[in-house]
């Protein structure tokens, strides 16, 4: 049975732009930390350490030529690359020279959108079609790095190639008020993703190079593993918290001065168990019609009924070495199955990963995570 593990060694590789030209590789001896993670929705980060005593004057040099953005960090977990992204920012002391960089996610936060958003055609023909809300997140992001006036040249984070889409089983359609007026949404790209596309039912996250687009997660995936509480070195924390529960969630463009020709969508059922138990969530962009309201409620609704149990492994505590999953499995986003028995809250649930957190050192490797429940969305029809 496949298993965690205990990483040997971590080696660190500063590339030129793109993640395949090497620039410099301090030794692995002169690195004396890394950490790295992986989350959803949002750009994950790494930091190495190296000391410049064991580094060597070459390297020194060399290290002192990073500069964020011409430059990106790779990862290698033993020889499996883990973690790659554009360099951030370099700082140098009297013994050491710190590394920070983002994953490339960051090249999305740094691109401003030039695109029209108006993905209501039928014509499957029109590259602005109505489709699944992956497909539509990934023709934003060709559109707007493919070339064109801005571009120092075509695809110039490389990006493209590494884009892995997980389409959701219902079409979106998606426009951004004054498009049809040829007008442009200027804000960068991963703006118009988190807010406009998560919410529709988006989910985003990278493994070294690739960006994944995806869904939530439901019961009807795959489990990528079955954990107890052995595959855990230390404490967790299981949290059954009602905060964000309901039965029926409301989403309107509705406004406490004016409710003239405001729209409603909602998505849920009345439980029996629970009761009538609302969430409502208010919205103030523009232009968006019941459909649009009613995608955003069928997205936030995933993870909300039954009241979610959540399990958490805290600060100072890990998954074990023996734990049955690979580093390759733990990916932000996938179902994992968890049985945690002889608690008082026992349970045993399928989670989604919603973020991993690896620390390497003197002490060795550290791998954290934090798991939510998993939800199935509701189907009802859309109006």
């Amino acid at each position: 049975m496949a298993q965690l593990g205990c990483a040997q060694e971590y080696r660190a590789i500063i590339h030129w732009r793109g993640g395949s030209l090497p620039f410099t590789s301090p030794a692995v001896a002169s690195l004396t930390s890394v950490r790295w993670t992986r989350t959803i929705n949002d750009i994950s980060e790494a930091t190495i350490t190296i000391a410049k005593g064991s580094a060597g004057e070459a390297c020194c040099g060399l290290l002192g030529k990073i500069e964020p953005y011409a430059h990106e960090l790779t990862i290698y977990r033993d020889s499996e690359l883990v973690w790659q992204g554009p360099v951030l920012r370099v700082t140098e002391n009297r013994t050491t020279v710190r590394v920070e960089a983002r994953d490339v996610v960051e090249w999305m936060a740094r691109t401003v959108n030039t695109t029209l958003l108006r993905y209501l055609s039928t014509n499957q023909a029109d590259p602005m079609h109505v489709g699944p809300i992956q497909e539509i997140a990934e023709t934003i992001i060709r559109q707007n790095l493919e070339g064109g006036l801005f571009a120092s040249s075509p695809d110039w984070p490389v990006m493209l190639d590494y884009i892995v889409r997980d389409d959701d089983t219902v079409d979106a359609r998606f426009e951004k008020d004054g498009s049809a007026d040829t007008e442009i949404w200027i804000v960068p790209i991963l703006q118009i993703m988190d807010d406009e596309l998560v919410p529709r039912g988006l989910e985003y996250t990278t493994v070294g190079r690739a960006l994944v687009l995806g869904r939530t997660q439901t019961t009807a995936d795959p489990a990528q593993a079955r954990l107890t509480l052995d595959s855990f070195a230390g404490d967790i924390e299981i949290i059954r918290d009602g905060t964000t529960a309901a039965t029926l969630v409301w989403v309107t463009n509705q406004t406490d001065q004016d409710i003239t020709g405001s729209q409603f969508g909602v998505s849920g059922v009345v439980s029996a168990y629970y009761g009538r138990l609302d969430t409502l969530i208010r919205t103030s962009a523009e232009g968006l019609s019941a459909y649009d309201l009613w995608q955003i409620a069928r997205g936030s609704y995933p993870g909300r009924n039954p009241v979610p149990t959540s399990l958490r492994v805290p600060d100072g505590s890990r998954l074990a070495v023996t734990a049955p999953i690979t580093m390759r499995q733990l990916v932000a986003g996938v179902r994992i199955d968890v049985a945690a028995t002889g608690m008082c809250m026992g349970l045993s649930q399928p989670y989604r990963l919603s973020d991993v957190e690896v620390e390497w050192g003197d002490s060795g490797e550290d791998v954290g995570i934090s798991l939510v429940p998993i939800g199935d969305p509701f189907t009802s029809p859309p109006p």
